[in-house]
């Protein structure tokens, strides 16, 4: 799979929010748009509910792959106390 994207058969389904792709958009109205980018997500029992939504709930349905959220770039304690 390569750069970190792995079978969503593998994806953890407990309170870790993950990254997916490749699935079916189901937004709260229930219009159906294929996924056009990366979502960050949570399993909620029965299905992948997109993290992000403010509105009526939304879901990524039969993604193909996923991934752990990368770490943050962020200079450590050290580095940080030298700018002050």
């Amino acid at each position: 799979m390569g750069d970190g994207w792995q079978p969503i058969s593998t994806a953890p389904k407990d309170d870790e929010r993950i990254i997916v792709a490749g699935g079916t958009w189901i937004r709260g109205n229930k219009d159906k748009l294929p996924q056009a980018f990366p979502c960050l997500v949570i399993w909620d029992e029965t299905e992948w509910l997109i993290c992000d939504n403010e509105g009526p709930r939304a879901l990524i349905r039969g993604p193909k792959v996923w991934m752990a959220i990368p770490p943050a770039d962020l200079p450590s304690a050290s580095e940080l106390l030298k700018t002050i």
